[in-house]
């Protein structure tokens, strides 16, 4: 049976392990529908744990221009600390020394949590 990994992970109706799972096969796919659905999932998805995986999917694909577009939304906006935590390191996980700035900003964080991400992501950027 043929699947559309992008239409599941985008469907709130689906089981949140489907949607996990398709966003690993997403993730192994990585063209720009693949990483613009892993970033809309990222971003709206209601369960964070969903959000959790679709931006460590995001730091796989091997795309940084493109994924981290999401990943720094999500840092910037998402709620969950646990999902913020998933993005620093993913955004670290591209690869690029440009994000450091980016990165840099949350060393200050009143979340420890959060401070302690942006710096293991620092560190995967040395």
């Amino acid at each position: 049976m043929n699947r559309d990994h992008k239409t599941i992970i985008l469907d709130s109706k689906a089981r949140k392990e489907d949607r996990i799972q398709a966003a690993f096969h997403l993730e192994n796919n990585a063209d720009n529908a693949s990483v613009d659905a892993l970033g809309k999932a990222l971003l709206t998805d209601s369960s964070p744990i969903v959000r959790h995986e679709c931006a460590f999917s995001l730091g796989e694909t091997g795309h940084p221009d493109k994924a981290a577009l999401y990943l720094m939304k999500a840092i910037e906006t998402d709620k969950s600390v646990f999902v913020v935590h998933e993005a620093l390191l993913a955004l670290a996980t591209l690869g690029n020394q440009k994000f450091i700035p980016f990165i840099k900003q949350y060393l200050t964080h009143p979340n420890a949590d959060i401070v302690e991400s942006a710096e293991i992501a620092l560190e995967r950027l040395a």
